[in-house]
C-alpha cells in the first residue's frame, strides 16, 4: 500500500509538474489502462485511483488546451517549411494529440472546474467519472456554494496535503514566534470548541439520516 500511495503521488506531481499535453495525455493513457485492469481484477480501491489521476490529467490536459486556443488560434503545426508559418486549427490539433472533438471538450470543461470544487468532487464516495464532477459543478453554480463552507473544507484538506497531521506538534509549535505561541494560545481553544460543535452537528445530521432512512423502511414494510 506504501508503494502504490508513493507511485500515486510521484504522477500526480509530475501531471502538475507537466507543461507539454503529449507529456499528459501519456499519463492519462498509463491510468486508463490500469483502471481498466484493476476493474477487471475487482480492485475497487486501485481502480478509484487510477481513475483520480486520470481525471487529473484530462483536467490537466483541458488547462493546456485552453491555453493553446488563447494563444493566436493554437500552437504551431508541424509543417513542411514552406508552410512555417501556418497555425494549426483544432481539427489539426486534436489529429496530432489523437484526441476526438468530443474528448477535447470535456478535457476543457474540466479545467473550467475550480481547482478545490474539482478536489472535493474526487473526494466524494464511488468512482468518478469526468460528466458527473462536470454535472455536479453545473447543479452547484445554480445555487453557488457557500464561500465559509469552501474556505473550511480547504483548510481542512491543507492539513493532510502539506503533512501537518504527520508532522511533531512540540516541533512545529517550537519553530514558532513568541507572538504566535500567543496568537495560538488564544485562538486554539475557541477553534477547538468550534469544530466540537461541527462534529456534534454532523453526527446529529447522521443520526437524522438514519432515523429517517428506518422510518422509510417501515413504510415499505
Amino acid at each position: 500500500m506504501t508503494a502504490e500511495l508513493a507511485r500515486y503521488d510521484a504522477m500526480c506531481r509530475a501531471i502538475d509538474e507537466a507543461y507539454q499535453i503529449d507529456e499528459v495525455k501519456d499519463i492519462r493513457d498509463k491510468a486508463l489502462a490500469l483502471e481498466v485492469y484493476s476493474r477487471q481484477a475487482k480492485n475497487i480501491e486501485a481502480e478509484r485511483r487510477a481513475c483520480e489521476i486520470r481525471l487529473r490529467a484530462e483536467r490537466k490536459a483541458g488547462e493546456l488546451r485552453r491555453q493553446e486556443e488563447k494563444s493566436r488560434g493554437g500552437r504551431p503545426a508541424k509543417n513542411p517549411p514552406d508552410q512555417a508559418g501556418k497555425v494549426s486549427t483544432n481539427a489539426e490539433r486534436r489529429a496530432e494529440l489523437g484526441i476526438s472533438k468530443d474528448q477535447d471538450e470535456r478535457w476543457q470543461k474540466l479545467a473550467a472546474v475550480p481547482k478545490e470544487e474539482f478536489e472535493a468532487a474526487l473526494a466524494e464516495p464511488g468512482v468518478p467519472t469526468a460528466n458527473s464532477i462536470i454535472a455536479k459543478i453545473a447543479e452547484k453554480r445554480s445555487k453557488p456554494m457557500d464561500s465559509a463552507a469552501l474556505w473550511l473544507w480547504g483548510r481542512m484538506k491543507d492539513f493532510e496535503r502539506n503533512g501537518i497531521l504527520a508532522d511533531d506538534p512540540d516541533r512545529v509549535w517550537a519553530e514558532m514566534a513568541d507572538h504566535m505561541r500567543a496568537d495560538m494560545r488564544r485562538l486554539v481553544p475557541r477553534v477547538c470548541e468550534w469544530l466540537n460543535q461541527l462534529e456534534a452537528s454532523n453526527a446529529e445530521q447522521g443520526n437524522i439520516g438514519g432515523r429517517e432512512a428506518a422510518r422509510n423502511s417501515v413504510r415499505r414494510v
